[in-house]
């Protein structure tokens, strides 16, 4: 063959595509007889005229519609967290000391300045004792030296005493009085030391698992055991970058746990760290919930849903009214009883329902079942949603020849927020 027969065929071959596309997306196709539709099983005969006279015109379809109405619809992103207690410190010991008393339960419920642990003290004792033997001592001595000292003035005023003797007297004074602040400053060093040995709890909450024995000797930095305040937890997860200029403090964060399956917990966003992960590109929120029953613990694992936004006037439809077709998503409107094919943008979907954002307006009234046996231009006998199953009032026989446009219509599960957001 030659190379103009070949473009010939070619160019034959794509008129030939182009005029079934044309003819499929104008619905010529379900006007055209199927091939052996006039064939008649009950007379043998192909092309009977009786059968052809037979049929009549197709009549409209019966389809359910309901009125576009507007809806709350709430934008979540979903995530993953880690549960920390509100305050969480490991109980450890300052000074060396051998464990003389233990004053806790392991699991306990303790108060701020509850003493935990308390190291040996004797020789702590023994030097406040000695503190304070050293300023009575040094008291005694200047209460003597005052009075001599008061004697000393009286001679000294009617000429039987001297000055000098008033002067040394008065510097005696002094010098026990630095003595009597020298004691009392070692009496509170001694003080201060023994407070090292008993180890208090700083903040109300729970202890954990013990460390420690009585008598043991512990070095300064040994773990003792632990303290959490579990009245409430701080819960950290992630989120996108490109959220964060919708997130505030005080956003609802609804979270839930495989060991609580039947459970929500609810808080709210308490810190949005100023820093991005360069690595992930994710921004590390805080959120802080009751714990009054102390279900979450520390380290635990919690899927986590951030309402971003909600809309209390969204404009909603049911879901089975929506047509995916390839990256676009169609409505049936009927106006006049006739239907009109609408390109619409969608949002949100929740609880069965899809946020429409554009192409559709609450009050209109859209084809809920039935749209895959509808038309551009075509008119249907409405229904009102939930009075009936919707049927084809045309004979079957002529429902065979119409070919079916469900498996390019059927509707499709709308993406979620995070899907939506990736294309």
């Amino acid at each position: 063959m030659r190379v103009s027969g070949q473009l010939a065929v070619i160019a034959l071959l794509g008129a030939a595509g182009f005029g079934g596309w044309y003819a499929y997306q104008g619905g010529y196709l379900a006007n055209l007889p199927v091939i052996g539709a006039s064939f008649s099983p009950s007379s043998g005969q192909a092309g009977a005229p009786g059968a052809q006279r037979g049929r009549g015109p197709a009549g409209p379809a019966t389809v359910e519609v309901d009125t576009v109405k507007t809806g709350r619809i709430v934008e979540v992103r979903e995530s993953v967290g880690t549960v920390r207690a509100y305050e969480s410190i490991t109980v450890t010991a300052k000074v060396a000391g051998i464990v003389g008393q233990i004053g806790f339960n392991e699991g306990q419920q303790v108060k701020a300045g509850d003493m935990l642990v308390e190291f040996d003290a004797a020789e702590r004792r023994a030097e406040i004792e000695q503190a304070i033997a050293e300023a009575g001592r040094a008291q005694a001595l200047r209460n003597e030296v005052a009075i001599k000292l008061e004697r000393a003035q009286a001679l000294n005023r009617t000429g039987a005493g001297t000055g000098a003797q008033v002067d040394d007297l008065t510097a005696q004074i002094k010098s026990l009085e630095g003595s009597i602040a020298s004691a009392q400053a070692q009496r509170k060093a001694a003080e201060a030391r023994l407070e090292d040995l008993m180890i208090r709890a700083p903040f109300p909450g729970r202890v954990g698992t013990r460390s420690v024995s009585l008598g043991a000797y512990v070095a300064p930095g040994t773990r003792i055991t632990s303290l959490d305040d579990l009245s409430k937890v701080r819960l950290d997860f992630a989120v996108p970058e490109n959220l964060l200029g919708r997130l505030k403090p005080g956003q609802t964060v609804n979270a839930t746990s495989a060991a609580y399956r039947d459970r929500t917990f609810k808080g709210t966003v308490a810190t949005i760290d100023p820093r991005v992960d360069q690595t992930t590109r994710t921004a590390r929120l805080t959120a802080e919930f009751d714990n009054a029953d102390e279900a979450l613990k520390p380290g635990m694992f919690l899927s986590v849903a951030l309402e971003v936004s909600n809309k209390d006037d969204a404009v909603v439809v049911p879901e089975e009214a929506i047509v995916s077709e390839g990256l676009r998503h169609l409505v049936y409107p009927v106006k006049d009883g006739k239907v009109e094919r609408r390109v619409i943008t969608i949002g949100q979907r929740q609880g069965g329902k899809v946020e429409v954002i554009e192409g559709l307006k609450a009050g209109e009234t859209i084809v809920i079942l039935g749209v895959q046996r509808v038309r551009p231009g075509a008119e249907v006998i409405a229904r009102p949603l939930g009075s009936g199953p919707a049927q084809n009032n045309a004979p079957a026989a002529n429902n065979r020849q119409q070919p079916s446009r469900s498996s390019l219509n059927v509707p499709q599960a709308i993406g979620s927020a995070q899907a939506a957001e990736a294309k």
